[in-house]
């Protein structure tokens, strides 16, 4: 395991723990109060038909397809591919826990939908740092000192050596405080937190838009994406190759994906504040299109995105 991993894994594994500690150790609990004492709401039979469909047809496709894309990508080398699968199993891991929320504890427990939550978030920032570190590797080559940049018929001339230092550089230093500020929108805007009791065909089921839910989403994550960005600018203070450092693309995707699951959440919870039934419905939607766009990309790129493998012999052994 190399440092940049070592780094990577060290920034995952701290920026989740912190807020839910912070949490425990307020509360002493992470299972939601007396949820018994919840109002009850009239559910119309489209909008049950709308969340069973989520729930039992839309969520198991959608794991299914992200398994078989982990296991399809196992032996796969290359940077890019190799943070897509980490994304991959980050977006899984949440999912089962979200899983584990929707048919066990319904909505009742903070732990899993808080791991439900960091995995999106964290699965956002991979896959965005999959999607710039394959557009560098395989197409602009923006950070590597061993090819002519793909660029530079847009540029016209290559400054990457003279005192004005390469555009891209420029580019990035400029969109990160772009970035930074957009944190603003939702740690201004205002708690929207709700909760109620639904009875969907017969089954008790309860919709939580708790406090610790909207604390998180519009204030915690864009305040560690605020500071993502910003740690991410101080390296390109720097001269010297590369243009953009490691630390500022890693430190940069980790809060896209703080704010990319933020922007996410917040527009939902705003166009269907008044129906839960809808936010999660279309939360699961958007998740199997996400999945399905993966695969899809996969597949049509194949040929140049997928090395060779035992896992691919297996799947693609007639030539495909």
């Amino acid at each position: 395991m190399n440092r940049r991993t070592v780094f990577i894994l060290t920034l995952v594994i701290l920026a989740g723990l912190i807020p839910v500690t912070v949490y425990w150790l307020e509360t002493g609990n992470l299972q939601t109060p007396d949820l018994e004492a919840l109002p009850g709401r009239c559910v119309s039979p489209s909008a049950q038909m709308a969340q069973a469909l989520a729930g039992l047809v839309i969520k198991p496709v959608y794991m299914m397809l992200s398994l078989f894309l982990i296991i399809l990508l196992i032996g796969q080398r290359d940077t890019d591919i190799a943070a897509l699968q980490w994304g991959l199993i980050a977006f899984l891991v949440g999912e089962v826990f979200c899983a584990v929320n929707f048919y066990i504890y319904r909505h009742e427990s903070i732990l899993s939908e808080y791991i439900h939550s960091y995995g999106m978030a964290v699965a956002f920032g991979l896959v965005s740092f999959a999607l710039l570190e394959g557009l560098d590797a395989r197409l602009l080559r923006l950070t590597s000192s061993m090819a002519a940049c793909e660029a530079l018929r847009v540029c016209g001339q290559c400054t990457r050596h003279s005192p004005a230092g390469c555009k891209a550089k420029a580019i990035t230093q400029f969109a990160l405080p772009m970035l930074a500020a957009l944190t603003f929108i939702p740690l201004l805007s205002p708690l929207l937190p709700d909760a109620y009791a639904v009875s969907i065909f017969g089954f008790p089921y309860s919709y939580t838009r708790l406090d610790v839910y909207e604390l998180y989403e519009r204030r915690v994550l864009p305040l560690l994406a605020l500071a993502a960005f910003v740690l991410a600018w101080l390296p390109l203070l720097k001269k010297g190759e590369p243009p953009i450092p490691f630390l500022t693309r890693a430190l940069a995707c980790a809060g896209l994906g703080a704010l990319g699951f933020s922007f996410f959440r917040v527009t939902l919870n705003a166009i269907f504040a008044d129906n839960l039934v809808w936010f999660e419905f279309w939360e699961e939607a958007t998740e199997l299109m996400f999945t399905a766009a993966v695969g899809f990309v996969l597949w049509q790129f194949r040929r140049s995105l997928l090395k060779q493998s035992a896992i691919l012999e297996v799947f693609f052994r007639s030539g495909v």
